[in-house]
């Protein structure tokens, strides 16, 4: 007995009401705890119309079942970098829903990212990963063939007085 089979593709801006619900259910995001399942579905709304009418910019992936429910999310974007006289890719958002882990969607996501990355002609691509995640912990992305730039440290400003995340 398998279990059930999912489709990768490309998000659309009618996908917002179930990244919302996906990012809700999770449950590590104040920005959705603060507000109502209608302002989550709205804030997700406009990001979801300009990524769609810019896709020059980003590519915003969702794992979805036959019953068209949204079990996974991935982000990237595409970054002119000077130093590699190319374009890089960054991930950055990779969820799947608590009850759907294990199926191999994070792999896909990442994969299909992965494959985008090259399609545009990128020369790398790359993410941050809490250490604190269980991703993190169980060595998910080594296992996919990433490798940790342990030399490198993430700085953040924040520019907004509310964090969000």
């Amino acid at each position: 007995m398998s279990g059930p089979s999912y489709v990768i593709r490309p998000a659309l801006p009618s996908d917002a009401a179930g990244i919302a619900e996906l990012l809700h259910g999770i449950g590590w995001f104040k920005a959705y705890e603060n507000q109502t399942p209608a302002q989550n579905q709205q804030a997700l709304q406009t990001l979801l119309d300009h990524a769609h009418a810019e896709p020059e910019r980003s590519l915003l992936l969702i794992a979805e079942d036959a019953q068209q429910h949204i079990h996974g999310y991935c982000a990237v974007h595409w970054l002119p970098i000077a130093v590699l006289q190319g374009w890089e890719a960054y991930v950055s958002e990779l969820f799947i829903a608590e009850a759907a882990r294990s199926a191999g969607l994070g792999q896909q996501l990442l994969d299909a990212a992965t494959q985008a990355a090259r399609d545009k002609g990128c020369v790398r691509i790359w993410l941050v990963n809490n250490r604190e995640r269980s991703s993190y912990v169980r060595g998910f992305y080594p296992q996919q063939g990433w490798s940790e730039q342990a030399e490198m440290a993430r700085f953040v400003l924040p520019l907004r007085t509310t964090d969000p995340s």
